[in-house]
């Protein structure tokens, strides 16, 4: 639904653009994209939304521009959802319309303001889309009963339908996924995964989903997707290998290990799905003791390439174990590998062991430019070596995974989807680990290859936004209702 909005609207719109850059609220599925705002939120941001036919189409000649005013359609409120409009006083009204619609169609109209509402573009409702939304007021405001209600829209025909339930369970916690448990349809969602026409968004939400209802007789299919080098079939690989563990626990480790972490053959984009599927793991579930998860790890340390990764996690889970790995790592990085060298900077200052400290001093004369690239971008690490938890956690928390979560699910890049990411500089390690663990980002940057592009591409973003609504602003557009 698209809103009629204002110059002055236009210029909250960029502000609250720019904030949407920066940050989107935690909690949601943690490998499901979100493609737009529910039903119920749109709902809930208005001051009234109606039910109404289309009782007249805008005048043929003020609609070829031959009026000062914008060609309005006249729509009889047959029903109100929420607010006052529709009552005596207001049965009527009157807005934009596109498109080739007919007289007697029903639509789904908001309105923002009163009691002269600012109504938005009508969306045109089928009779079985007006059961559905009748029903939305009477749910619960979350939990796992809200959800058993939206389970069975999940493949509606309809696609608004459709579309809504899906979101409904993207922005869901995964706590309340589980609480929907032996409610869900196992044998349809196994039948969604398999089917390679299910879109990849929601393949990872059903494979989310299976983590929860399925069982070891689910691990056969999960192994065999996981082993299928055609990437169309194996889409979705974090949110696979996430349901894969959580039903096989750690006898599902070697595998997980034997393809994607210690393979030095594993595909970038593949050993960083396995990475985003053990964090998941580590700070949300119990289902691989997280020292199993730490020597899963271990293993990325032997990809000079890629240990800068999973060293954050290290620090994070406070696993010192790899203090003298990782100062042979520094030492033997080359041009292919430098980059390793400021997480491992701010994994020792992290670190609380007092010879932590005694490596950073032999390793500044070493690489002093690595030290001023730390200070740089990282400069709230400092030396941790008095071993308080806290500095450990703000030092991990700022190190390259809080940065460097950079690559993107591929839900992002085949659909276009935006995603629920964790706000930044989470207050305690678990929390950082936790925002680590849901941040799908667009590629992979780290603290020595920053991203201009992605930069410029934000700022000419928001800078036109507010180009736009300062424009808009000075003509008048959206004066009057």
């Amino acid at each position: 639904m698209i809103q009629r909005v204002t110059a002055g609207k236009l210029l909250v719109a960029a502000v609250w653009l720019a904030a949407a850059l920066a940050a989107v609220p935690a909690g949601a599925c943690p490998f499901c994209t979100v493609t737009s705002q529910t039903i119920s939120e749109e709902m809930a941001s208005m001051d009234a939304v109606v039910l109404a036919r289309l009782s007249k189409l805008p005048d043929a000649e003020t609609a070829h521009g031959l009026s000062e005013d914008v060609p309005k359609a006249v729509f009889t409120v047959s029903e109100v959802l929420k607010g006052a409009a529709g009552a005596d006083e207001t049965k009527e009204v009157r807005t934009i319309i596109f498109g080739t619609e007919q007289v007697g169609d029903q639509f789904l109209i908001m309105g923002a303001g009163g009691p002269n509402y600012d109504w938005s573009t009508p969306m045109k409702v089928s009779e079985r889309a007006i059961a559905y939304l009748r029903q939305l007021g009477g749910l619960p405001e979350k939990g796992p009963e809200r959800l058993a209600f939206f389970q069975d829209y999940l493949e509606d025909p309809e696609l608004l339908l459709a579309r809504d339930a899906y979101d409904e369970f993207a922005k869901a916690p995964y706590s309340e996924l589980k609480g929907l448990g032996s409610k869900m349809n196992h044998d349809r969602l196994v039948e969604w995964i398999n089917n390679p026409e299910t879109l990849l968004n929601r393949k990872r939400l059903y494979t989310v989903m299976l983590s929860v209802c399925g069982g070891k007789a689910d691990l056969p299919m999960l192994e065999q997707l996981l082993r299928n080098e055609d990437r169309k079939v194996r889409a979705g690989l974090d949110a696979m290998l996430g349901c894969y563990l959580m039903l096989a626990g750690n006898e599902g480790m070697g595998l997980v290990e034997g393809l994607f972490l210690k393979n030095t053959k594993a595909e970038y984009a593949d050993t960083y799905a396995a990475i985003m599927a053990l964090r998941f793991l580590g700070t949300e579930t119990q289902a691989i003791p997280r020292e199993r998860i730490l020597e899963g790890m271990h293993g990325l340390l032997d990809r000079p390439e890629l240990a800068d990764l999973v060293i954050p996690d290290l620090a994070r889970w406070e696993d010192w174990s790899q203090v003298e790995r990782l100062v042979k790592l520094f030492k033997d990085a080359d041009k292919k590998s430098s980059w390793v060298r400021v997480p491992i900077i701010n994994f020792l200052r992290a670190c609380p062991q007092p010879e932590a400290k005694q490596h950073l001093e032999e390793l500044a004369k070493l690489d002093p430019d690595a030290f001023q690239r730390a200070d740089n971008f990282f400069p709230f690490g400092g030396n941790s070596a008095s071993g308080s938890p806290g500095a450990a956690a703000d030092a991990s928390a700022s190190g390259p995974a809080a940065a460097s979560v950079a690559e993107s699910v591929p839900a992002a890049a085949e659909t276009g989807d935006g995603t629920a990411a964790d706000t930044a500089g989470a207050a305690t390690g678990e929390q950082a680990a936790a925002s680590a663990a849901r941040l799908p980002v667009l590629h992979r940057t780290t603290a020595n290859h920053l991203n201009p592009l992605a930069f410029l591409v934000v700022f000419w973003l928001v800078g036109g936004v507010f180009f736009v609504a300062q424009w808009a602003l000075l003509a008048g557009v959206g004066r009057g209702a």
